[in-house]
């Protein structure tokens, strides 16, 4: 099992959102990636940003439509579209994605910003891997986005694959802090804060997930296209609608 972490660890391809559910900013969706299971999907985790490392060389592109725009009742719905490539060996040195995020479709172009993550295999044994990364983000931003300062992430993904007798449940384990990523409850202002989040493996092609920080819950499916590199993700962000900023998020991305 060991053997196959370790591949997994230098293949797998996840493009973990700067921040989580908490922003105004769209969640990056994630491509459909190898799982730690040869018989269900890989685990990624609604609202949280993922550790496992990039392939160097590898790219992607998603769109992810949002309703209400971040979270506001009223406000309708919008959309981002969000870009980035990956170098570098998380197993020798440091694995690094650079990011784009346009804000909003319509206009589309007239705000955005940069991202830069980096992450790297910390431990493989057994049966799973820990990943450790960061990511900052809103960098170079301009329109709306030019109105807040850069943003830090700090977090750790564990995977690991559990023999349930003919099966191996995949599982992806997230942790982290971030900068203006927790939501004061009056649904105004935002705070530093941890958050922390679990996925599963339910399916060949699909899997579950749910993250929380002090004062929003998440939760999520994602659905891997048979013999693709698309994928599509179907999230509720706050679903007690504590902050009163209830959200639905759908995403499509292209990995290549």
């Amino acid at each position: 099992m060991s053997k196959r972490i370790l591949v997994i660890s230098s293949i797998v391809a996840a493009i973990g959102s700067s921040g989580s559910a908490q922003s105004d900013a769209v969640l990056a969706p994630q491509p459909s990636l190898p799982s730690p299971s040869t018989q269900l999907a890989f685990p990624t985790v609604a609202g949280a940003p993922s550790a496992v490392a990039p392939r160097s060389g590898s790219g992607f592109i998603g769109l992810t439509y949002a309703t209400p725009r971040g979270g506001v009742s009223g406000a309708g719905g919008d959309g981002d579209l969000v870009a980035g490539y990956s170098i570098g060996s998380p197993l020798e040195n440091l694995s690094l994605t650079f990011g784009l995020a346009l804000t909003g479709l319509d206009p589309l172009g007239d705000a955005g910003s940069l991202s830069l993550s980096a992450s790297r295999l910390a431990h493989v044994g057994g049966n799973s891997a820990t990943f450790v990364g960061a990511t900052v983000s809103n960098l170079a931003a301009w329109g709306v986005n030019s109105n807040r300062s850069e943003q830090f992430t700090v977090y750790a993904s564990h995977i690991v694959a559990i023999d349930k007798g003919s099966v191996e449940v995949p599982l992806q384990f997230v942790v982290g802090y971030g900068t203006d990523n927790t939501r004061d409850t009056d649904g105004i202002g935002v705070e530093d804060g941890a958050f922390a989040g679990v996925g599963v493996g339910i399916t060949q092609n699909m899997s579950a997930s749910m993250s929380f920080t002090e004062t929003q819950l998440n939760l999520g499916a994602s659905f891997n296209v048979p013999d693709s590199t698309i994928s599509t993700s179907l999230n509720l962000l706050d679903v007690t609608d504590n902050t009163d900023r209830q959200q639905v998020t759908l995403s499509v991305a292209y990995g290549f």
